[in-house]
Order: structure tokens, then sequence, then C-alpha cells
């Protein structure tokens, strides 16, 4: 991480966008296998966020992996080769990983209070029961609660994690690169995606559209599984290589537009580079 005053934050055209999503294809296709190996068990440390205190952890410490992943773009673009390790280097970064930790509490804290003023007095009258069920993973027990409820309990979760991924987008990479506090991290963050919420949208909407497709094949499965007990099996390994490329455009793009917001420098790339990191 750098010590150094940080650039003049950059104020950048909607078109920006656009090249940071195809930039960040193009870091992908630098490191397909090794960046999709990351990802891929980034997705299945998330999969234990559902299981009790091991999910708090998990939930707190998102923020800390998502530096790991980003550290492996910056090391494809300058021409390395990270190894799964990569993913867990911040764990050992003692000037950054309490501000990161910090970072994951508070994006949890208002992620929950968000749902928790959403759902305010529908969750009360579900039995108890079926949402010890749903916890465990019974996919009946959703057809036993109200559609609505579940309608606004889905909405409610999505527009907690859009609202933690604003506090977070730029706030990680401003901890781990350089080298910032977790409130001036936060702030700052905001102020980014203020001044170039044009960009930004841009690659929301793209994003989206993405995602679509993924979308409509995780609830073909679903609903596969919910009404025959099992699913396809291929369809269930498409799933499984295009939830984590997705993961792999996002976090691209969100390396490259933090790289061209706030500056990445040669003292930067020299202190982040080969003798601190875990490369191939």
């Amino acid at each position: 991480m750098s010590d150094q005053t940080p650039q003049a934050m950059q104020k950048l055209p909607a078109a920006r966008g656009l090249a940071w999503l195809s930039g960040s294809w193009g870091l992908i296709k630098r490191q397909p296998v090794r960046l999709l190996l990351i990802s891929l068990f980034f997705q299945f440390l998330l999969s234990f966020s559902q299981t009790g205190a091991l999910g708090l952890v998990v939930v707190l410490c998102l923020p800390v992996l998502s530096a790991g992943l980003l550290q492996a773009f910056f090391l494809v673009e300058q021409g390395e080769k990270p190894m799964l390790a990569v993913l867990f280097m911040p764990f050992t970064a003692k000037r950054c990983i309490g501000s990161l930790v910090l970072l994951g509490a508070v994006a949890m804290v208002v992620a929950l209070l968000l749902v928790t003023l959403v759902l305010a007095g529908q969750m009360v009258d579900i039995d108890p029961d079926i949402i010890i069920r749903i916890e465990q993973g019974d996919l009946d027990a959703l057809q036993l609660i109200d559609p609505q409820v579940l309608q606004t309990a889905v909405l409610s979760m999505a527009l907690g994690a859009a609202i933690s991924g604003m506090l977070t987008y730029f706030s990680v990479p401003l901890i781990w690169f350089r080298n910032q506090k977790m409130g001036s991290a936060l702030l700052m963050g905001l102020k980014g995606l203020g001044r170039n919420w044009k960009p930004l949208l841009v690659i929301g909407l793209m994003l989206g559209l993405l995602a679509i497709p993924i979308v409509l094949l995780f609830g073909s499965f679903y609903l596969t599984a919910l009404s025959e007990g099992t699913a396809s099996t291929l369809l269930g390994i498409l799933l499984l290589l295009l939830g984590p490329m997705f993961q792999l455009i996002l976090f691209g793009s969100q390396y490259l537009a933090f790289r061209d917001i706030f500056g990445l420098d040669e003292t930067t790339a020299t202190k982040l580079k080969p003798e601190d990191q875990l490369v191939a």
C-alpha cells in the first residue's frame, strides 16, 4: 500500500464506462484460468455467509476478500500471474486489515437496517419454523410464505446489497491501494461515485444486461429443483462458470474505474509487486 498523497480525483465521461468493461474482459483474457479459479474460490467462501456465526465472519471479511480479488487484477495488469493465495493476502496486511473489517461491519449494519425498515411488520407473521427450514436450505419452505412478502424480502435484500456495494465500491481499493483509513476512504469513495455517476451508470446498465441471462438460468434451475426435486447437471455446471465469470467482469471494471479516477502511480506499483506478493 502506498503512503503518498493520492492524485487528484478525475471526473470522466460516460463513455469511459464501456472502456472499463472492455478493459476488464481484456485483463481476464490474459489469465483466464487463474482468475476463474480465484473467483470460484471467492464464491465458495461466500456460500458460508448463511451459516450462523461463520456467516457473520464471512460478511465482515467481504471487503478483505474483495481487496484480494482487486489485487489479482492489479497483478495481471502488471504482467504477473496471481496465485489463489493472493485472495488472502489482505488478511496479512496489518496496516489495513482493521479498516477493511470495519468497513464490512458498517456496510452490513447499513444493509440490515435498510432491510429491517422495508420489511418492518411483514416478517412477524411468518412461522419461525419456516424461517429455520429456509436457513437450512429447504426450498419447499419458500412455498409456505406469502408471495407478496417473499417478493418484498427479495427486493429489500437486493436494495441492501446495492447500498453496501456503493459504500464499498471505491472505499475498498482506497484502503488497500492507498492505505486510507475507513472513514476517509468511505467519504472519498462516495465523492468519487458522485463525480463519476455517468460512466458508473453505464457500467451498472451493461452489467444489468449481462446479468439477465444468468438470472433467467438460475430461475430455471431453481424452479426445476423445486418442482422435480432435481435439476440439470449441465445447467448447474453452466451457472458454476457464468457466476464467477460475471463476478470477474464486475471486479475488473471496478479495478479499472478506481485506477482511472484515483490513479495508481509507479510508487504504488513498486510497493505492490513481486517481493510483497504471492505470485507464480
